[in-house]
């Protein structure tokens, strides 16, 4: 992943170009679906599609082709008509393909006439992404479709990709489908889950925010006093760090109500985020566009941060009043963290009916049934034939 925004720029206006023009006279493989990882990993909405298709077994009509850093890593998952290949192949593969489906970077090559590429991005949140941010890579335009939320969002991503409003689909994020698993009650104990955005990364070059700690409101000598009054409460909190954030060396904590997952090791328990959500109680979260997507199942939200003028400052927000798609408690403070383990523990929700007329703006979907959406866009029809 390139970080130099300036080299970026050089490269997409001034050497991408001459791809463009040949990919236009490059004949396409009308039945082989490439998915493009450009952080190297099959994951987010990409890693969603790419299992959806999978386990209904769409690999006996197409090719799946699938580019990553390291594709010794899947072999696993090699079956007929699925191959993964290095990045370094991944433009050749993506001129040569009649299907390409990403959600992180891209690859800045102009879609021939006979091509439908659909950038799925990686979520739809508060903070500012592409050309709206106040750091942009140039052009962003290198797709037939990206997909939206919703109508809201429809605008805010024809202008954050520099696309005409016409090239934004609303349909979902394939990856928030599993939010609709079967949830399992647990009558010992509740589960919560914290996923905070990145503040600082070191793979991006960013700077949002100068909060430091690794948990938002808790400094590391803290969190034993955190997972004391977890267990007081019978409550369980799952902290997954964002894949972004900066670490400085840290992977993983767990105590007897508090685990923290950098995101290699939740990864490395075979831990799916969406999963996790779907059977839980409870999300804290604070700009992320988890806090989006947890709308969809009408559970309580609270949204932790004391970084939020600097962040509007540095990042900044896409609405003028974000508060106001903020439907939960909003604190500052771990005194202000404690009551929100308090009101879970007792099975208080004040914010129903607030969560409800965001979810309405946010989301228009709320089915399970993203990917099916995304493929038929593509053309590609739903195995029962139908979707949303």
């Amino acid at each position: 992943m390139i970080v130099n925004v300036a080299l970026k720029r050089f490269l997409i206006n001034n050497i991408f170009p001459i791809f463009t023009l040949a990919n236009k006279m490059i004949p396409k493989q009308k039945n082989t679906i490439f998915i493009y990882c450009a952080n190297g990993e099959l994951n987010d909405n990409s890693e969603a599609l790419f299992e959806y298709l999978v386990e209904n077994r769409y690999y006996k009509e197409y090719r799946i082709v699938c580019g990553v850093k390291s594709p010794q890593m899947y072999k696993d998952m090699k079956r007929e008509n699925i191959k993964f290949i290095p990045l370094m192949l991944c433009g050749v593969q993506y001129m040569i393909s009649g299907r390409v489906f990403y959600s992180m970077g891209k690859i800045p090559i102009k879609p021939s006439k006979n091509q439908c590429v659909i950038n799925m991005w990686h979520g739809t949140a508060f903070k500012k992404i592409g050309l709206l941010s106040n750091k942009n890579n140039g052009t962003e335009f290198f797709f037939n479709y990206v997909c939206a939320t919703s109508e809201l969002y429809s605008p805010i991503m024809a202008q954050a990709f520099g696309c005409p409003i016409e090239n934004v689909c609303i349909c979902g994020e394939p990856k928030t489908d599993k939010l609709f698993l079967p949830k399992q009650e647990n009558v010992k104990e509740k589960m919560v889950v914290w996923a905070p955005t990145y503040r600082q990364s070191k793979f991006l070059g960013d700077y949002d925010s100068s909060e430091e700690n690794l948990l938002p409101l808790f400094k590391n000598s803290e969190w034993g006093q955190l997972n004391e009054h977890l267990r007081k409460c019978k409550i369980k909190l799952i902290v997954k760090l964002h894949p972004m954030q900066d670490l400085q060396g840290f992977t993983y904590e767990k105590q007897s109500n508090l685990i923290i997952y950098s995101d290699g090791q939740f990864k490395k328990e075979k831990l799916n985020l969406y999963e996790v959500l779907s059977q839980s109680d409870a999300l804290i979260t604070d700009y992320s566009s988890v806090s989006i997507e947890y709308l969809m199942v009408d559970r309580p939200i609270c949204y932790a941060f004391g970084d939020y003028n600097e962040y509007m400052n540095t990042r900044g927000f896409f609405f003028d009043n974000p508060l106001e798609y903020m439907p939960g408690e909003k604190v500052v403070n771990k005194e202000e963290l404690y009551h929100f383990f308090k009101s879970i523990a007792d099975g208080n929700d004040s914010y129903q009916k607030q969560r409800k007329l965001v979810n309405q703006k946010v989301n228009y979907y709320n089915d399970g049934k993203n990917c099916e959406r995304v493929l038929a866009i593509s053309g590609i029809t739903p195995k029962d034939g139908t979707y949303g």
